[in-house]
């Protein structure tokens, strides 16, 4: 009896479990939980009849100076617990690194030749590699796995091997387990790690993550007929039914019209918003989908107003919006009906999901834009004279939208226990004032940026308690005078805040902490601010990645 294969998970294979656990625990989902279940059965289902057959047969073996004695089917429980913990690091690892990822959008297909060459050469190489089972897996999910990200599949697999490779040349050394010199080629790829060790354990990650990946597929899939429909689900089906429909569904055809969309939108979300692109991470199912879709189309309409050559081409886009707004909350499709010149705002409304929400926020939205474009520093028109005009500015471009978002909420997960239809809209209202705090943060943040456009968002009778008028920003925006203004919007911003907070938790369970994670970004950023962290003139100040994901746990845990 010996306690060394026992050490070696106490000093190595649980610390990493036990660090990523921690570390991810306010992110796990049911979802999450199911997939790493589901892959630590099969590893155990599959790979102890194997290892029990080696053993019998002696070609490896564990001292018993090196083991406590109890067994499974000849396996010590010591090796039967390493396909458990191998198998829930690895899983984790991939959970955490595709947190991000929206998962239909890579139901797209590839062509049909590039199809055909890659399922069968792929299907030929883990057939002779991995046996049956993983080249059936490849020809089930092959599309799905070469559409997916690259990088995190390949540190998936890499980082868990790498690491395991180095514990196992130090367990091969001590004399932990041995592989008898009469089973091996006795080619060694490191100091005492034998290549078949090595191919072992690449493998075998390889395995777990092509399973993970097939998995994901089936959620992909069950994604993509929710969000395509016309109804609202807040939840998955069962992992059990899961299966069941993968096992149908999975050769269906996709509208790739609506995945290329899907696409488009996250790769605008992702590109333009760091920070709404984070909070959409930390949602779930088809309530992601939308608010990504409802992102994409206010960056769609900002972009064609603030890139307009002229003004009357930005009024002219803001009057076609608001007409294809009505066009699309009366039911009518639009995809066939409009010119092609405005393809990527008929897309990104046709994509609204209309059912959830009412037509009076993003209609205000057009209204905050109209704003901006009676903005004409050569005639000295600024329209955010008083306070009052600030607020209704703020209301305008971020409050509606807030109020898209709680509507989008409410229609996935009803109301709590207490919180009934009449009073979400004291909630509703709370958000729309959560969305001008935002706002706030960013007139505070972009003082110099809106300058060198033309536009001054800090109320002129502001200015003019400091002696300055808005033509003195323009011309120096740097103006040290300007950062008492910036503070006292920043606190404006903190009194919204604090106004919102008893309304956030009042929010249903599922959306409390992604809604806590957003909002506290943004905040993040009114304190590098009043911290005086932000002195690059012309540059947009950007919370640091690592800064988000300490401020994404406290708000989720």
């Amino acid at each position: 009896m010996g306690l060394d294969y026992l050490f070696v998970h106490v000093k190595f294979n649980l610390p990493p479990a036990l660090v990523m656990t921690g570390l991810y625990w306010p992110f796990f989902t049911r979802l999450d939980f199911c997939r790493i279940t589901f892959l630590i059965s099969v590893a155990l289902i599959a790979t102890t009849p194997w290892d029990s057959y080696l053993i019998r047969h002696n070609v490896w073996t564990y001292p018993s100076t090196a083991v406590i004695g109890k067994t499974i089917f000849s396996v010590p429980v010591e090796e039967v617990f390493f396909f458990i913990i191998q198998t829930y690091n690895t899983s984790l690892l991939y959970v955490i690194l595709t947190k991000r990822f929206v998962l239909p959008m890579y139901l797209r297909e590839a062509g049909t030749k590039f199809s055909i060459r890659v399922r069968n050469s792929g299907m030929l190489v883990l057939g002779v590699m991995l046996g049956l089972g993983m080249a059936c897996t490849w020809v089930i999910a092959y599309q799905f796995m070469v559409a997916l990200p690259r990088r995190e599949i390949l540190l998936s697999i890499g980082i868990p091997t790498l690491y395991l490779w180095y514990v196992d040349r130090l367990s091969l050394q001590r004399g932990t387990w041995v592989i008898e010199s009469g089973t091996k080629l006795g080619i060694q790829l490191w100091d005492h790690l034998d290549v078949e060790e090595a191919l072992f354990f690449l493998l075998t990650n390889t395995m777990i993550v092509l399973g993970l990946v097939a998995v994901d597929h089936a959620v992909a899939i069950a994604q993509y007929e929710i969000a395509s429909g016309s109804t609202s689900s807040s939840e998955m089906p069962s992992f059990q039914k899961l299966f069941s429909m993968y096992m149908i569904d999975r050769r269906m055809e996709h509208d790739e019209r609506f995945l290329e969309s899907l696409a488009d939108a996250v790769q605008r979300v992702a590109s333009r918003s760091q920070s709404m692109y984070m909070g959409s991470a930390m949602f779930q199912g088809q309530l992601r989908i939308d608010l990504i879709f409802l992102y994409s189309f206010c960056r769609i309409i900002d972009d064609l107003v603030d890139e307009a050559p002229d003004r009357e081409t930005a009024r002219r886009s803001i009057q076609e919006c608001s007409r294809l707004l009505h066009l699309r909350f009366n039911q009518v499709s639009l995809s066939d009906k409009e010119p092609a010149s405005t393809g990527s705002l008929v897309s990104s409304i046709e994509l609204l999901p209309v059912s959830r929400l009412s037509i009076q926020p993003l209609l205000g939205l057009l209204q905050g834009m109209r704003t901006d474009l009676t903005f004409d520093s050569d005639k000295n028109v600024h329209p955010i004279a008083t306070e009052a005009d600030l607020e209704t500015y703020a209301y305008h471009v971020a409050g509606t939208v807030a109020a898209s978002v709680f509507e989008l909420i409410f229609s996935h997960y009803g109301y709590q226990s207490g919180t009934d239809p009449a009073s979400s809209r004291q909630i509703i209202a709370a958000g729309e004032r959560m969305g001008q705090a935002l706002q706030y943060v960013n007139i505070a943040r972009d003082v110099d940026r809106d300058a060198q456009i033309g536009r001054v968002y800090l109320p002129t009778t502001w200015l003019g308690e400091f002696g300055l008028t808005p033509a003195d920003v323009l011309a120096d925006p740097t103006n040290p005078a300007l950062d008492h203004l910036k503070r006292r919007l920043l606190d404006k911003a903190d009194d919204y805040y604090r106004d919102t907070v008893d309304a956030i938790d009042r929010l249903p369970n599922e959306v409390r902490g992604p809604i806590k994670t957003t909002l506290q970004s943004y905040m993040g950023i009114g304190r590098a601010i009043r911290e005086g962290r932000y002195r690059h003139r012309g540059k947009k100040l950007k919370v640091p990645l690592w800064r988000r994901l300490v401020i994404a746990y406290s708000a989720m845990s």
